[in-house]
């Protein structure tokens, strides 16, 4: 059988580091051998660059060794002087997907404590990217039906209007984004058939969804991760500002700012996403619908800095 390939952007590829895998070209309708990772040069990367190919490929079978070794070099990838912020930014992107995959696979605290060091880089990456930047990263936000994607999306939302909301404040946003990049995380918890379900969910099987939020806090409490940051925006990012929430219908000044800030983002990205009982909305219309239909849901002043932070 025919091995299967995946593309891999050459930007990924950083010349002064060893990478185990093998890299390929497609000419025509085959994959060539390309060459051994680790005679992959700053030199080739440009020669690559001015004859127009951003692309390589490698077996799908390797593509753990591709996350462990982004993983490996993230903090050198973003230093890298020929990288443009958007460029560093779709990386960081690409990054956090693959550590939430496989954190999903197996959500124990090593892997909870490796992430907390990608994740860290990520927030930086915010912290240090000006406005322009920030808008960049936002555009580049994809919303499509993945988990992965979702808490890539909640977490780069959330931190980023965390930094607004915060910015003259002593909160450590390095903890606030490990949280929202977690928020979901009791969502390993749920049944496969329940949680990839296509349409929509019974009356049943929404009630087994709804208790997502303490599965997370419980997972996080056995497994010795559970910061204050995580607990709140855990247990609280379905509570609405109106009442109406879950797990606890609290209301108000009873939900924590943390939960306030992912219960807006989270469902400003879920009405971007495209569902089979559910098109996809532009950012116009999600955000004319939360003005509008859910305005009770949201903070207020809280969602004018979601506003200002958008455009």
């Amino acid at each position: 059988m025919e091995p299967n390939f995946i593309p891999v952007d050459i930007q990924l590829l950083h010349p002064d580091v060893e990478k185990p895998f093998r890299l390929y070209i497609l000419l025509g309708d085959r994959f060539v051998p390309y060459s051994q990772g680790d005679n992959f040069t700053e030199e080739t990367r440009q020669r690559l660059f001015r004859e127009g190919i951003r692309t390589l490929h490698i077996r799908e079978e390797e593509k753990h060794t591709l996350h462990n070794y982004m993983t490996r070099n993230l903090q050198g990838i973003l230093a890298d002087p020929f990288m443009s912020q958007r460029e560093k930014s779709s990386i960081v992107y690409d990054t956090c997907i693959y550590q939430l995959e496989k954190l999903w696979q197996a959500p124990e605290a090593k892997s909870i404590e490796e992430s907390k060091g990608i994740f860290r880089q990520t927030v930086d990456h915010v912290i240090s990217s000006n406005r322009d930047a920030v808008q960049d990263m936002i555009l580049m936000i994809t919303h499509e039906v993945s988990i992965y994607k979702h808490s890539v999306n909640v977490g780069l939302l959330g931190t980023n209007l965390a930094r607004e909301i915060y910015r003259d404040s002593d909160k450590d946003l390095h903890e606030i984004g490990y949280a929202m990049f977690l928020h979901d995380i009791g969502k390993t918890e749920i049944e496969h058939r329940v949680l990839n379900k296509p349409g929509r969910l019974t009356k049943s099987e929404w009630e087994v969804m709804k208790r997502h939020p303490e599965h997370g806090y419980d997972l996080l409490l056995r497994e010795g991760k559970l910061t204050d940051e995580s607990a709140v925006t855990t247990l609280q990012h379905h509570e609405r500002c109106g009442g109406g929430g879950y797990p606890e219908g609290l209301k108000g000044d009873e939900i924590d700012e943390l939960g306030k800030i992912c219960n807006l983002v989270d469902s400003y990205d879920a009405l971007l996403a495209d569902r089979v009982y559910k098109p996809a909305l532009s950012p116009y219309e999600a955000l004319k619908i939360m003005k509008e239909e859910m305005q009770d849901q949201f903070d207020r002043e809280m969602f004018k800095e979601f506003l200002y932070m958008l455009y």
